[in-house]
């Protein structure tokens, strides 16, 4: 159901949280440990691309959080041209946070896991190269969203998103679990 493995069926083992797991050295306690590093990499490396969508190092900084060849990649470079041709740029809100809810190893591929992750945006996309006539920023989008996805992260020299399939939206308010931090 996750992700395919060669007979055509998920396979998923999950990872405990890492306070459940019997020590630093287990591997599974390690693919926990680098998938949550790399979601925060890619949540981080997202916010500064669309704050400057323009800005080939920004871009380039989100798009190395993504295979090449996989369609999460061409889908994110199209919404940054799309957004940089536009005059567009986005800023997080003060609300904007994700959780990791699950992280599912294949037990076919250790080299390939899916994250369940829920974010919740409150930012605003803005016209960053013109003003309103009275002076005040042009709001293009400030409508709060938040969606459960699912990120497959295969293992290159780094952990890079592969596919991203979104369950749930919850438009207009925040869906997901609480979390401690994010």
């Amino acid at each position: 159901m996750l992700t395919p493995t060669s007979a055509g069926t998920a396979v998923p083992r999950q990872l405990l949280p890492s306070t459940s797991l019997p020590s630093a050295s287990d591997p599974a306690t390690a693919v926990l440990r680098e998938i949550t590093a790399a979601q925060e990499r890619y949540y981080q490396s997202f916010q500064v691309a669309v704050a400057h969508p323009g800005d080939q190092r920004g871009v380039e900084g989100l798009l190395a959080s993504y295979t090449a060849s996989g369609e999460p990649a061409r889908r994110v470079r199209a919404w940054l041209r799309y957004l940089a041709d536009s005059g567009f740029a986005a800023r997080s809100g003060l609300e904007n946070r994700y959780v990791i809810e699950k992280i599912d190893a294949v037990a076919a591929d250790p080299e390939r896991v899916v994250a369940t992750v829920c974010g919740f945006d409150d930012g605003v996309i803005f016209d960053a190269r013109q003003k309103a006539p009275d002076g005040s920023e042009i709001v293009v989008d400030d409508v709060p969203l938040s969606q459960r996805t699912l990120f497959t992260w295969v293992k290159r020299d780094t952990w890079q998103i592969d596919a991203a399939q979104v369950l749930n939206t919850w438009e207009g308010r925040d869906g997901c679990p609480p979390s401690k931090r994010s």
